[in-house]
């Protein structure tokens, strides 16, 4: 299966090439040439797979360019630090509401799922590349995998392409701008590979860096000439994507062997979500066969995909990033929505245009077809700050469940459609990461203060990692190894640079050489 991009470049590429290059040199982002279906009878042959069965099925419905061995190989690879066997557990929390756990990683975030299998194929793509490029008596290439994190990304970034040969790895983060624990996962990660650093300014500032840097022509010459070229581990790359229509297959079959719907039957699916790749992946399932009725984009203050999906409109012009308890949605350019809009129009003239609106005016306006489409598709909502925390507590003293702040967002969004469109169809949430991460704002939730309380009492002079402790002792809920260790970790990264772009090619030029 062959590549290209949604802004019209002509080349195609394959997945091993798409994966190194991240983004089109148009700008574009890349979408596979077809869809590839999943018939009935299909679906149900993958009733008796395994998560790890399952990713190996669909990486060949999408007819990777990689030997089947060597496929299986790096799935089992990819997995073994997770700390259940079903990889991502789906929960029966009440009412036909259901959560699919996708923090089971090492990282504590449901990025794992797809960071843990994006670096082994980035790292045997490039092997393969530089064994053709010896084999024409070419100098090999190392790569620098460039990343702009609003929290969870990074961390997992980090962690999957931690020493990776010939790849250098380089995170911006919002400094203030992610929880504690979050932070301190990035900056104590200790890979040779590894740069971390703090930015003055919000995700959007990281995320303008890292589009201005891959774009900037001299630069791009300059590592050239040190033999180095650069790709992402955003969600701009397929190479994130694809992994993660897995588990929303996975969940509608989890479904299927509890007995809870009928072959066929559909079902409704809420994504607590930001820059749009993880309810993009949901998208495509459905776009599969999966039968997936609606698509519910949940959003925290920060809401500009509730008003585009409600509107139509997408409109930057009077907004101004929020700081939630969900920063890993603090968020308000969407990059993966481009592709969506592709699928939608199949017109790389329209996506041009939209693109550069955005880019030079804030603001773009689909028109009425294309709206009517997304309206078919999706719906929308979203959570204010307080009610998030509130959120937390209802639903732990009400199940004992106990839920991250975006899973609460995920949740309340979901029994909120539920309850506006007596829609009686199974719904399943994407529970995007462990409490254990945010544990300022859990506590908070649990004891009845406002996200914005800053003095409070029984955590005054506790670390993260301290206060985390003294909620699992309170709930009896378990804590993920990697969080629980992470102050007896070294700091390594605490370098904070300038928003200017420039500034930060300076400083990557100074550690790759």
């Amino acid at each position: 299966m062959k590549y290209f991009s949604t802004r019209g470049e002509e080349e195609k590429y394959t997945f091993r090439e798409v994966i190194l290059k991240g983004i089109s040199s148009d700008g574009g982002l890349f979408v596979p040439e077809k869809i590839p279906p999943l018939t009935p009878e299909e679906i149900n042959s993958l009733l008796s797979m395994n998560y790890h069965e399952l990713v190996f099925y669909i990486f060949k419905k999408f007819e990777i360019d990689f030997a089947d061995d060597e496929i299986k190989e790096l799935i089992e690879k990819a997995f073994e630090k997770f700390d259940t066997p079903e990889v991502a557990p789906l929960i029966h929390l009440r009412n036909g509401l259901f959560l699919i756990e996708l923090f089971h990683g090492p990282t504590s975030a449901f990025k794992d799922m797809a960071l843990q299998v994006m670096p082994l194929f980035f790292e045997a793509s490039l092997r393969k590349l530089n064994e053709e490029r010896k084999s024409k008596n070419l100098p090999g290439v190392r790569y620098l995998i460039l990343v702009a994190t609003s929290g969870d990304t990074g961390t997992a970034a980090l962690e999957g392409f931690k020493n990776r040969e010939k790849i250098d790895i380089t995170v911006l983060y919002p400094e203030g701008g992610v929880s504690d624990l979050q932070e301190l996962q990035m900056i104590t990660q200790d890979g040779k590979n590894q740069h971390v650093y703090g930015i003055k300014g919000d995700f959007d500032d990281a995320q303008n860096a890292v589009k201005y840097i891959f774009t900037d022509e001299k630069f791009i010459k300059k590592l050239d000439s040190l033999q180095i070229k650069m790709s992402s581990a955003n969600s701009i790359n397929w190479g994130r994507l694809l992994p993660q229509i897995v588990y929303y297959i996975y969940s509608y079959l989890t479904l299927l062997k509890k007995g809870e719907i009928r072959a066929g039957e559909e079902i409704n699916i809420t994504v607590p979500t930001g820059n749009f790749g993880n309810i993009l992946a949901a998208y495509y399932a459905r776009e599969m066969g999966i039968p997936i009725k609606k698509l519910i984009c949940a959003s925290n203050q920060n809401n500009i995909l509730y008003d585009f999906i409600t509107t139509g409109k997408y409109d930057l012009r009077s907004r101004t990033l929020v700081k939630t308890p969900s920063p890993s949605m603090d968020i308000l350019i969407s990059s993966n929505l481009e592709r969506l809009l592709y699928h939608l129009t199949e017109n790389t003239q329209k996506i041009r245009k939209w693109m550069e609106q955005i880019k030079h005016e804030g603001f773009f306006h689909v028109d009425e077809e294309t709206q009517d489409k997304i309206s078919s598709l999706f719906s929308a909502g979203w959570v204010n700050n307080d009610t998030t925390l509130l959120n937390i507590k209802k639903i732990y003293t009400e199940t004992g469940y106990l839920m991250d702040p975006h899973t609460s967002v995920g949740e309340l969004v979901a029994e909120s459609y539920i309850g506006k469109q007596k829609d009686n169809r199974k719904m399943v949430v994407a529970s995007t990461a462990h409490w254990a991460k945010f544990g300022v704002d859990v506590f908070k939730a649990l004891h009845g203060y406002p996200y914005n309380a800053s003095d409070i009492p029984e955590i005054k002079g506790l670390s993260g990692v301290e206060i985390v402790r003294l909620i699992s002792r309170e709930t009896g809920k378990n804590i993920p190894q990697n969080i629980n260790t992470l102050d007896r970790r070294r700091m390594i990264h605490t370098k904070i640079v300038e928003k200017n772009p420039e500034k930060i090619e300076k400083e990557i030029l100074k550690i790759m050489g």
